[in-house]
C-alpha cells in the first residue's frame, strides 16, 4: 500500500503532536542536519501504518505494537507499507520510494467483539 507523505501532512502532525523540531518542518534546518529536505516524524510513520492496516481490517483492534526505524523518510515522498499476517501478529515493513527500508515492526491484533 502506497502513501504519499506531504510536507503539509507533516506540518499538521507537528502541530497536533507538539513536536515542531525544525528538521521536520524547515528546509534549512533539515539541510544543516544532512537531509535533502525535512523528514517525517517516526511516530507519524508508525501511526500511519496502524491507520492504513485498520482501514483494511475494520473488525480488528491493535493491542500491541513495536517498530524500529532504520532511516529517515523525506517529506514529499511515497512510503510503501507492506503487511504480512500470521494469526494475530502483523509484520509491517515501510519502504521509501527509493527502495530504502525506513522502518519495520509488528502489531498484535484482536477481533473486535460484536
Amino acid at each position: 500500500m502506497n502513501k504519499y507523505v506531504t510536507a503539509e501532512a507533516i506540518q499538521r502532525y507537528a502541530v497536533v503532536s507538539k513536536d515542531s523540531a525544525a528538521i521536520h518542518i524547515d528546509n534549512e534546518a533539515a539541510t544543516r542536519a544532512g537531509y535533502k529536505r525535512p523528514i517525517a516524524h517516526g511516530m507519524y510513520i508508525m501511526g500511519l501504518a496502524q491507520s492504513l492496516y485498520l482501514a483494511d481490517h475494520p473488525k480488528q483492534w491493535i493491542t500491541e505494537y513495536d517498530m524500529k526505524f532504520q532511516k529517515p523518510l523525506l517529506v514529499d515522498t511515497f512510503a510503501i507499507f507492506d503487511f504480512k499476517s500470521s494469526d494475530c501478529n502483523i509484520e509491517v515493513t515501510v519502504t521509501a520510494e527509493t527502495g530504502d527500508v525506513i522502518a519495520s515492526g509488528s502489531f498484535s491484533v484482536k477481533e473486535l467483539e460484536q
